[in-house]
């Protein structure tokens, strides 16, 4: 595992106009919260796996992430009606053939690829509507998973490509306006993939995608 968010709570209590009591991030702490990612793709042809075509492990959950999960948390007014502080939701997965480290700071992936050739050339897809692998009778569970199967002709789009990076992204756009971050206002265009920032990344061995297989991704959040 390369890298594990940690959410440490800091509480403070005021009384007379001076705090009474708090309790330090990582002082008095007895059970942080955890957010793990975890990212699966393979190749299959003619639904058998392509072998060494699996690849999985622990992703990056970025500082944008970060910021969305403290955000989504959270109202910006309260009223009538009360006002969240960001509506978006995860809905999209992209891919690339850059390399970086898995580093928090990451803000967009190196080298994006269209996985849809029309319109100029689509980079974000859209994933399935997202299951909970621990639910129970009234109960959703600590986890949730997000996947996308590929066709054999999206992401290689014109032939053989090599896979090395993969992100996953809300529908809301930072700079829509008058609202930052309002639903369905991302651009999934490959013209602006330099400047979408993934709320998890995570690079990988080198997948050859070919227009003989399909790719079966699969992103699982736990918490």
């Amino acid at each position: 595992m390369k890298d594990l968010v940690t959410v440490k709570d800091r509480l403070e209590l005021v009384g007379g106009g001076y705090a009474v009591l708090a309790l330090e991030a990582g002082k008095s702490m007895k059970e942080p919260v955890h957010i793990e990612g975890f990212f699966s793709a393979v190749c299959r042809e003619r639904g058998k796996i392509v072998p060494g075509t699996r690849r999985e492990g622990f992703n990056i959950w970025s500082f944008t992430g970060r910021e969305y999960l403290a955000r989504l948390m959270s109202y910006a007014v309260y009223g009538i009606p009360n006002t969240p502080a960001r509506n978006d939701r995860i809905r999209y997965i992209g891919f690339g053939i850059g390399v970086t480290p898995e580093v928090s700071s990451v803000s967009h992936l190196v080298s994006p690829i269209a996985y849809d050739a029309s319109s100029g050339g689509l980079f974000l897809a859209e994933l399935a509507i997202p299951t909970y692998p621990f639910q129970t009778t009234g109960s959703y569970g600590t986890a949730v998973r997000y996947t996308r199967e590929f066709s054999e002709t999206e992401l290689s789009t014109s032939g053989t490509v090599t896979l090395t990076e993969a992100g996953l992204f809300t529908d809301g756009s930072p700079t829509s306006s008058p609202i930052p971050f309002t639903p369905g206002t991302r651009d999934v265009s490959l013209d602006e993939a330099v400047n979408q920032a993934p709320a998890g990344y995570k690079s990988f061995e080198p997948l050859k995608k070919t227009q003989n297989f399909v790719l079966q991704t699969a992103w699982e959040v736990r918490l």
